[in-house]
C-alpha cells in the first residue's frame, strides 16, 4: 500500500514537472506583449495592401490568365492595382500555358491589361525563353507586347531585336526592328 502511493506521488510529480516545463517553453518563444501594434502606412491614394495575392480572369468559363504577387496595392481612384514580384501565366486556346514573372507591375481593372517591368521573363511550356524590360498584356486582342530590348532563346537558336507582339493563340511573334538570330 506504502508503495503505491509512493508511486503515485512520483507520477503526479512528473506530470507536474512535464506540464511546467512544456508551458514555460512554450512561452518562452513568445515576444513580450505591448498594445501597439505594426501599422502599414499605404501611399496617398492607396486604398488596399495585400500581401500573397492571388487573382484570376476567366471568359466564358475558360481561363484567360492567373496571377500571383508577392504585394498589391489597390487605388480605386484610378482604378489600378499596383504589383511587386509577380508571377502570370496566360491560357492560350488550345496550346499549352505561358509563364511571366517580373519585378513590378500595374493592372487595370476595366481593361484587364497588365505592365509588366522589371527583369521580365517568359518560359514557355515548350522551352522558349523570353527576356526583356517591359511587357504588357493587352487582354482585348490576347497580345503580349514591348517596345524594349528582347532576347528570345530556344534549345537551338538566339534572337534578339527591339519591340515584340505576339498573340498567344495563334503563336504570331512579330519582331518590330533590329532583328539578330543566331542558330547552333
Amino acid at each position: 500500500m506504502k508503495g503505491i502511493k509512493i508511486l503515485r506521488w512520483f507520477l503526479i510529480i512528473i506530470i507536474l514537472s512535464v506540464t511546467s516545463l512544456t508551458i514555460f517553453y512554450l512561452l518562452e518563444g513568445q515576444p513580450i506583449k505591448d498594445n501597439s501594434a505594426a501599422i502599414n502606412i499605404a501611399k496617398r491614394g492607396i486604398d488596399l495592401i495585400m500581401r500573397r495575392v492571388r487573382l484570376e480572369e476567366k471568359r466564358g468559363g475558360n481561363r484567360e490568365w492567373e496571377l500571383v504577387a508577392k504585394m498589391a496595392e489597390f487605388d480605386k481612384s484610378k482604378n489600378k492595382i499596383n504589383l511587386e514580384d509577380i508571377k502570370a501565366i496566360f491560357y492560350p486556346a488550345d496550346r499549352k500555358p505561358i509563364t511571366v514573372s517580373s519585378k513590378k507591375g500595374i493592372m487595370d481593372n476595366k481593361s484587364k491589361n497588365i505592365e509588366l517591368s522589371g527583369n521580365v521573363f517568359i518560359k514557355s511550356d515548350d522551352g522558349y525563353k523570353l527576356n526583356t524590360e517591359n511587357l504588357k498584356w493587352v487582354a482585348s486582342r490576347r497580345v503580349l507586347e514591348t517596345d524594349d530590348f528582347i532576347e528570345i532563346t530556344g534549345e537551338r537558336f538566339k534572337i534578339t531585336g527591339n519591340g515584340l507582339v505576339s498573340n498567344i493563340d495563334s503563336q504570331d511573334i512579330k519582331i518590330k526592328s533590329n532583328v539578330e538570330a543566331i542558330y547552333y
